[in-house]
C-alpha cells in the first residue's frame, strides 16, 4: 500500500512538471492562472491521498488553512526587505509537524495567494511548485531524521537556494534572459543565487527562532484534534 501510495505521489510531481513545461514552451507564460490552478488542484488531491478512505475533518482543514494564513502574512509583513521572509520557514515547519502532503499545499498556495499582493506573473505557477517541493521534503526528510537547530538550518539554506532557487530561475531564463545558452544560464543563476543565498539564510534563522515554539503548538493540536 505505501509503495502504491508513493507510485501516486510521483505520478503528481511529474503532472505538475509537465504542467510547468507546457506553461514553459506551448503557453509561453499566458494562462498562468489556469497553470497555478492545475498546480493547487495537485496539491489537494497529493493532500487527500494520505488520508486514503477517510475525509479530512474541520479541525484538520482549519489547522491547514491557518498556517496558509501565516505564511501569506509572514511575506507580506517583511515587504520591505527583498529576500529576509519568514515563508519558507513556515511551509517548512508545516510540512515537518503535519506531514508532506500539507507542507506541498501551504507551500503553493502560500505562493499564490502572496502574490496577489507582490503580482502575478508566468513566475507564480513555477514559485508555487517550488515552495511546495520545499515543504513537501521537509516532512519526507525529518521523518528520518532529527528536528534540531542545525538540520533544520541545513535544510533551511540548502531548500532554498537549490531546491526553491533553481526551479523559480527557471521562468526568468525562458521570459527574460532573452537567450537559452549556456552563458545566460550561468548568467540568470549567478545573478540569482545572492539573493537565494540571502532568502536561504533568512529562512535558516527564523527556522531556529519559530520551530520550538510553532511545532510545539502544532503538536499539542494534533493531539488534542487527533490529527494525522
Amino acid at each position: 500500500m505505501k509503495s502504491k501510495k508513493e507510485l501516486y505521489y510521483a505520478a503528481i510531481l511529474i503532472f505538475c512538471i509537465a504542467i510547468l513545461y507546457y506553461s514553459l514552451f506551448y503557453l509561453r507564460g499566458k494562462e498562468y492562472y489556469l497553470v497555478s490552478l492545475a498546480i493547487i488542484l495537485s496539491g489537494v488531491i497529493l493532500f487527500l491521498l494520505n488520508f486514503e478512505k477517510r475525509k479530512p475533518s474541520a479541525s484538520e482543514l482549519t489547522i491547514i488553512s491557518v498556517m496558509c494564513a501565516l505564511a501569506v502574512v509572514s511575506r507580506i509583513v517583511f515587504f520591505f526587505l527583498p529576500e529576509v521572509k519568514p515563508i519558507a520557514a513556515v511551509v517548512i515547519i508545516t510540512g515537518i509537524s503535519l506531514g508532506a502532503e500539507t507542507g506541498f499545499i501551504t507551500g503553493a498556495v502560500s505562493a499564490f495567494v502572496s502574490n496577489f499582493y507582490f503580482g502575478q506573473g508566468s513566475w507564480t505557477p513555477f514559485q508555487m511548485f517550488a515552495l511546495g517541493l520545499v515543504g513537501f521534503f521537509a516532512g519526507l526528510i525529518f521523518q528520518r531524521i532529527p528536528v534540531n537547530k542545525y538540520s533544520l538550518s541545513i535544510y533551511g539554506v540548502l531548500s532554498v537556494v537549490v531546491l526553491y532557487g533553481g526551479i523559480a530561475d527557471i521562468n526568468t531564463l525562458f521570459f527574460y534572459a532573452g537567450e537559452n545558452t549556456w552563458q545566460a544560464v550561468c548568467t540568470v543563476y549567478g545573478a540569482g543565487f545572492l539573493m537565494n543565498l540571502v532568502f536561504g539564510i533568512s529562512t535558516a534563522v527564523f527556522l531556529i527562532l519559530l520551530h520550538k515554539p510553532v511545532l510545539n503548538k502544532l503538536m499539542r493540536v494534533k493531539i488534542k484534534y487527533e490529527l494525522t
